[in-house]
């Protein structure tokens, strides 16, 4: 079983931490962040480097530094992105920030990082003018939205976002922060977009999604499960701390046998299996149910008519 919380929760969780004076804000944020690049490295080792040692680590094949663009957004999400970026950064990587929203209005502890970055490199506002190509992306982070996000994503940034890709983002491997950008935290819905286009749901598909303390309602639901990629669960530390927070559990989300979450039994296959005369159908039963289990839509279990009530009444039990 799997704990997951909503995204009240979660606030709720942090908020008590803050307000016991064990934690800031800040130092969450700062665990986030961490916990991102070494789950992205934990993900893929390759992109370690290779000598193994922090000064190698952002260097690719050909002895150049590795790039990595970093996609913040106006919350505290972006705020992890900026952590996300400095790291990479100090790592040698070449990194490249676009911040959608007014750095102005950012949240104190995403304006702290901001400013932490800014201290290093440019940030580009996210918008269509900004993008410019160059040498291949090996990582794009997603830090646009996180849990806090329940309405339609501008068109603008949509179509930022997916003229980043079509220039050069669309072979690098993508993470987002806590959940997909464009996804609903709490009914694992894509949320859609302004006009008729794509969401940017649809647009940013991760292929690894690093979630904090707990994984959230919408990993699990709808078409969260696929949307999300692989999910990775980090500690940034609220385990130790008391929490008055009720959580849920859910079956361990694994979609081990592929199936869409929009899918329906004729949309996967339909097994038959040939069974021999009466008192002789055991085998064909468990086939029956096998088939089932690896994730057959229907079963039909064929037999001579002697046989029919036999089946009947165990396949049912």
């Amino acid at each position: 079983m799997t704990e997951v919380l909503t995204s009240a929760q979660m606030r709720a969780v942090e908020a008590a931490a803050i307000a016991s004076g064990t934690v800031t804000g800040l130092e969450l944020m700062e665990r986030a962040g961490r916990g991102v690049v070494e789950a992205v490295f934990d993900e893929w080792p390759e992109l370690r480097g290779g000598a193994g040692t922090d000064e190698y680590w952002g260097q690719d094949e050909n002895h150049g530094p590795r790039r990595a663009v970093v996609l913040c957004g106006p919350g505290n999400n972006g705020g992890d992105g900026f952590v996300v970026a400095r790291l990479l950064h100090g790592l040698g990587w070449e990194v490249e920030v676009y911040l959608y929203g007014d750095p102005a209005k950012l949240p104190p502890d995403a304006r702290v990082n901001y400013v932490r970055w800014c201290g290093i490199g440019e940030v580009r506002a996210l918008e269509l003018d900004a993008v410019s190509a160059g040498r291949p992306v090996a990582l794009c982070v997603d830090a646009l939205f996180g849990t806090g996000l329940a309405r339609a994503v501008a068109t603008s940034v949509v179509a930022a976002v997916k003229a980043l890709f079509n220039a050069f983002l669309g072979d690098s491997k993508v993470v987002s922060v806590d959940l997909p950008s464009g996804l609903c935290a709490d009914s694992g819905r894509v949320l859609a977009g302004e006009t008729a286009g794509p969401g940017l749901g649809e647009v940013l598909r991760p292929d690894l999604t690093v979630s904090f303390h707990r994984a959230k309602v919408g990993h699990c639901l709808s078409e969260g499960l696929r949307q999300r990629g692989r999910l990775r669960v980090v500690d940034i530390g609220l385990d130790a701390l008391p929490s008055t927070t009720e959580t849920a559990t859910v079956p361990t989300p694994t979609n081990a046998v592929g199936k869409a979450t929009d899918a329906h039994k004729y949309s996967h296959g339909h097994a038959l299996i040939l069974s021999g005369p009466a008192g002789r159908g055991g085998a064909a039963r468990l086939a029956a149910r096998g088939a089932l289990r690896i994730g057959a839509g229907v079963v039909t279990v064929g037999c001579a008519a002697d046989a029919l009530a036999e089946h009947a009444s165990r396949l049912d039990a």
